[in-house]
């Protein structure tokens, strides 16, 4: 009895650590709501910016306040393609040489960018949402993929607030949930 016991622990915290780690999985809503917040979030950096800093970059050599904006959405055009639809040609969003020169057209292109990646979550089966894929070179499952975009678009606005700064501008409050 002593040895099925030890057995039958080991197979009963087996079975629940399968059942948490499913667990950890957030929900495509939960993605969603993030992804709604993130929008708001980086149009307001866009809306404090004034129209003369959208060409501003802090040192030569680095992007400006709108080419950030931009990378954060090229990165959801262009990996979430990749993520969901292998080989597929990513939308086109709009003509960088007026949104990167633009605030309206900015904002727009934040919008159509945030909504695309909503989209593709949204169209997901459940299957295909915990489904692993591979990108350069890692294999992750969708959801894991989107939660690095929404990381990586956290990361890359947060570069934006020295140049809000040094244009005279206070960051908008960012509040991550």
């Amino acid at each position: 009895m002593r040895l099925a016991s030890p057995l039958l622990g080991a197979l009963a915290a087996s079975s629940l650590c399968a059942t948490i780690l499913q667990a950890q999985a957030p929900s495509k809503q939960y993605l969603i709501g993030n992804f709604e917040r993130q929008k708001g979030v980086v149009i307001k950096y866009v809306d404090a910016m004034p129209d003369s800093g959208l060409a501003f970059h802090p040192t030569p050599g680095v992007r400006t306040f709108a080419q950030q904006i931009e990378h954060i959405i090229q990165a959801f055009a262009f990996v979430g393609t990749g993520i969901v639809t292998a080989g597929a040609k990513p939308p086109e969003l709009g003509d960088p040489a007026v949104y990167l020169k633009n605030k309206a057209a900015l904002k727009e292109f934040v919008a159509k960018g945030f909504d695309y990646a909503i989209g593709m979550v949204n169209k997901m089966s459940a299957a295909d949402y915990e489904a692993t894929v591979e990108q350069f070179q890692l294999k992750r499952t969708r959801w894991q993929w989107f939660l690095g975009l929404q990381d990586h678009a956290t990361w890359t606005l947060g570069q934006t607030i020295p140049y809000l700064r040094l244009n005279g501008v206070t960051p908008p409050q960012y509040l991550p949930f």
